[in-house]
C-alpha cells in the first residue's frame, strides 16, 4: 500500500508551469547531406565537425546557444534578431571561404532558416511555433543561403548590410498559416578553376589590416611584430586590444561555462627591448607549415581576418611552392576588391619572396580578367611544371567571354588540365599544396572540366566546312565557320599566303564587330586542290589552317543534287501555251549530277528515259543547245518523275500535275 500511496502522490503533484518567451530561432541544415555521407563518409563527418565549429564561434559571438543537433541540422536561440542575422551571414561566409577549391559536388553547404517567435522552454531544448517555422523556412533557402520570416525582416532593416529578396507568402508544412518570406543572397562560392579564390566576405578589410599584412611578409616575422602588427607594442596597442576584446565571444551574464567558448590565443606579458620577441601562434614560424596553415584557417573561421591575413602572409613569406596561403589570401584581400593598397602588398610580396611562384599567382589573381590570364600565361609558359599555376590558367580559359570560351580555349583548357592531372599521378603535386582538400577539389574540378571538354567535341562541329557552287564564272565556295570569327584567311593549293576573305557591311551581332566575307572563289578550270581555310576567332586567336578537299567533278554532282533535291516542284513544268509540251529544263542545267532521269504518263510508274545531254564540265549548266521539252500525248494532265543519281543514289517518284 505505501508504494501505491506513493505513486499516487507523485501523480497528484501539479503539472510544473511551461515557461514561454518570445525569441529569435536559427535553424540550419545540410543540403545534401545524404547523398554526401554515401559518397564519401569520412570526409563529410570531418567537415561537418569543422562546420561546427564556425557555428560555435559565431553563434557565441552573437550572445546566442546552440539548443539541439541532431544528425547534420543545428539549431540555435538568439535573444536579438539582428545578431542571429549577423551570425548567419558570417556563417556562410565563412563556409564559403572554407570550401574555396573543393569541388561543387563535394561541398558541405547550409540551409538556414531565421524567425521570431513564441517558444516553450523544456530544460535546454525549446518548443513551439518558433522553432517550426524556422525550420520549414530553413527547407525554402538555397544551399549556401538564408530565408527570414517578415518578422526579422522587419526587425533588422537598415541594421544589418545585407540585400533582402523579397519571396512572398508560402504555405509551409503544418503551418496554419501562410509565412511571408524574404531571402538573404548567400555569398559567391567557387564554381571554376578561375574564381577558386573569388569568395567574398561580409566585411570589407581595412587599409591598415592589408598594410600590416604586407609588412610582416616583406619585413620578416619579428621585425614586423616590433614594427606594428605585433598589438603588444605598438601605438595604440591598448585601444585596439580593446576592441578585438570586444569582437570576441563572451559568455551570457551570469555563465560560468566557458569550455562552450572558442579557446582564445592566450597573450603573454610586453616583452622589453632584451627580450626576444614574442610570437603570436597566428604567426609564429615554430611546427610545420601544416600545423601554421591550420592556425590560420582557424583564425578565418573564428572571423578574425586580419589575423588570418597576418598568417598566410607570413607562410607568404617564407617562400615554398605551396599555393593554399596565397589562394587564402587572394580570398581575404577579394573583399577590399583588390584596390591599389592590396596590389601594392601583393607587389611588395613578390620581391621578397625567396620563391616566388605562389606569389605570382597571388599577383595574377589580383588583376582583372584579361590582365590575370596574361600573367598566368607568362608564369606558366617558362614554368609548364608550376602546376596550380597551369590549372588556374586552364580555368580562366573556360571562364572568357562570359564562360562561352573559344574552341581553341576549350583545347588549351584540355591541354592544361591533362597536365595537371598527369602531375598528381607522377607525384608531382606534393610541394604544391599544404591541405588535401583543396588538392583534392582541385583534381576533382580538373577531371570534370576535362570529362566536360571531351564531351563537348564529340558532340559539336568544330571545323570549317564548305559547300561549292557552279556559277557561269566559275566556282564559289560557301564557307562555314563552327564559331564566330573576326577574320576569315583562305588559300588555293599548297603555295602561297593566306589571304582575307575581307569583311561585309553588317556587323554580327555575336562579336560586335563587321562580319567577315563567308565566300570564296575558284575559276572555272580548276582542277582538284586542298582549299585551306584559318580564322581569327573572338579572342583574336588563329584557328587553323583547317584544308577542304576540292573535286570539280564530285562538287558537280554535289551541288547539281543540292539543288535537285531542294527544289523538286522545278524538275519539270508543263507550258501553259502549249499544252502538249512539257519543259524539263531544270534537269538539263543540273544534268552533271544525273545518271538517268525516267518519266511516266498519267499515274504510270516512271519508265521512260528523259534525253538529257552529256555533262559539260566547261559548261555544265548550259542549256542552248539542248531541247528541254517533250511532246505529250493528247489528253495527259500529270507525270512521275525520278531520278537516279551520279553517286548511286535514287530519288523518290514524284508526281507533277498540270
Amino acid at each position: 500500500m505505501s508504494a501505491a500511496l506513493a505513486d499516487f502522490r507523485q501523480m497528484a503533484q501539479p503539472t510544473p508551469t511551461l515557461k514561454r518567451k518570445i525569441a529569435a530561432i536559427l535553424a540550419a541544415d545540410v543540403a545534401g547531406y545524404s547523398r554526401l555521407v554515401a559518397e564519401n563518409e569520412e570526409r563529410t563527418l570531418h567537415e561537418l565537425a569543422a562546420a561546427r565549429e564556425v557555428f560555435d564561434a559565431f553563434v557565441a559571438q552573437g550572445g546566442g546557444r546552440i539548443f539541439n543537433t541532431a544528425g547534420d541540422s543545428v539549431m540555435c536561440e538568439f535573444d536579438s534578431a539582428v545578431e542571429a542575422v549577423r551570425a548567419a551571414v558570417e556563417i556562410q561566409a565563412s563556409l564559403a571561404a572554407r570550401s574555396a577549391g573543393v569541388a561543387r559536388n563535394d561541398r558541405l553547404t547550409f540551409r538556414i532558416g531565421i524567425t521570431i517567435g513564441d517558444v516553450v522552454e523544456r530544460g535546454t531544448d525549446l518548443l513551439g511555433d518558433g522553432v517550426n517555422i524556422a525550420a520549414r523556412l530553413e527547407s525554402l533557402a538555397e544551399p549556401g543561403g538564408i530565408c527570414v520570416s517578415r518578422s526579422v525582416h522587419e526587425a533588422v532593416a537598415n541594421k544589418v548590410a545585407v540585400t533582402f529578396r523579397e519571396i512572398g507568402p508560402r504555405q509551409l508544412k503544418n503551418i496554419p498559416n501562410p509565412v511571408h518570406v524574404y531571402s538573404i543572397a548567400p555569398p559567391p562560392v567557387p564554381t571554376t578553376a578561375r574564381d577558386a579564390a573569388a569568395v567574398a566576405r561580409p566585411r570589407r578589410v581595412g587599409l591598415k589590416a592589408l598594410a600590416a599584412a604586407g609588412a610582416l611578409a616583406v619585413a620578416g616575422v619579428g621585425a614586423a611584430l616590433v614594427g606594428g602588427l605585433d598589438l603588444r607594442n605598438s601605438a595604440g596597442g591598448d585601444k585596439r586590444r580593446a576592441e578585438i576584446a570586444s569582437e570576441q565571444p563572451q559568455p551570457p551574464e551570469g555563465s560560468t561555462n566557458q569550455a562552450a567558448l572558442p579557446r582564445q590565443p592566450e597573450r603573454t606579458a610586453a616583452r622589453t627591448d632584451k627580450t626576444p620577441a614574442a610570437q603570436s601562434p597566428a604567426t609564429s614560424t615554430l611546427g610545420t607549415p601544416a600545423e601554421r596553415y591550420a592556425a590560420a584557417r582557424a583564425l578565418e573561421g573564428r572571423g578574425d581576418r586580419t589575423g588570418a591575413l597576418k598568417a598566410y602572409a607570413a607562410l607568404l613569406g617564407e617562400g615554398g611552392s605551396a599555393i593554399d596561403p596565397a589562394i587564402r589570401f587572394a580570398s581575404l584581400l577579394r573583399g577590399a576588391s583588390f584596390d591599389a593598397t592590396a596590389r601594392r602588398l601583393v607587389a611588395d610580396l613578390a620581391k621578397a619572396n625567396p620563391t616566388p611562384r605562389p606569389v605570382a599567382v597571388l599577383a595574377a589573381l589580383a588583376e582583372g580578367a584579361d590582365e590575370r590570364r596574361a600573367r598566368l600565361e607568362a608564369l606558366a609558359a617558362p614554368e609548364p611544371d608550376y602546376s596550380p599555376a597551369v590549372y588556374l590558367l586552364a580555368g580562366e580559359y573556360l571562364a572568357s567571354r562570359g564562360g562561352q570560351p573559344t574552341l581553341t580555349e576549350r583545347r588549351l583548357a584540355f591541354d592544361l588540365f591533362e597536365r595537371f592531372l598527369d602531375a598528381d599521378s607522377e607525384g608531382r603535386l606534393a610541394d604544391s599544396f599544404i591541405d588535401p582538400t583543396l588538392k583534392a577539389g582541385w583534381l576533382d574540378e580538373a577531371r570534370r572540366q576535362r570529362g566536360l571538354i571531351q564531351s563537348f567535341f564529340a558532340g559539336a562541329s568544330t571545323r570549317p566546312t564548305a559547300s561549292f557552287s557552279r556559277v557561269e564564272a566559275g566556282w564559289i565556295a560557301n564557307l562555314a565557320l563552327p564559331e564566330p570569327a573576326l577574320v576569315i584567311k583562305t588559300r588555293i593549293g599548297e603555295q602561297g599566303d593566306l589571304r582575307p576573305t575581307g569583311l561585309t557591311g553588317e556587323t554580327d551581332p555575336r562579336t560586335g564587330r563587321a562580319a567577315p566575307v563567308a565566300q570564296v572563289a575558284l575559276p572555272a578550270s580548276q582542277g582538284r586542290t586542298t582549299l585551306y581555310v584559318a580564322y581569327l576567332d573572338r579572342a583574336g586567336k588563329q584557328a587553323g589552317p583547317f584544308p577542304i578537299g576540292f573535286d570539280p567533278a564530285t562538287a558537280l554532282v554535289e551541288a547539281g543534287r543540292e539543288t535537285l533535291e531542294r527544289y523538286p516542284e522545278t524538275w519539270v513544268s508543263f507550258r501553259p501555251d502549249i499544252p502538249n509540251l512539257l519543259s524539263f529544263a531544270q534537269l538539263v542545267s543540273n544534268r552533271c549530277a544525273i545518271r538517268t532521269a525516267l518519266i511516266g504518263f498519267g499515274d504510270d510508274p516512271p519508265r521512260r528515259p528523259l534525253a538529257l545531254p552529256p555533262c559539260d564540265p566547261a559548261g555544265p549548266m548550259a542549256v542552248a543547245d539542248a531541247r528541254p521539252v517533250l511532246s505529250l500525248p493528247d489528253g495527259v494532265d500529270a507525270v512521275t518523275v525520278k531520278i537516279a543519281y551520279a553517286d548511286g543514289t535514287e530519288s523518290p517518284v514524284r508526281t507533277f500535275r498540270r
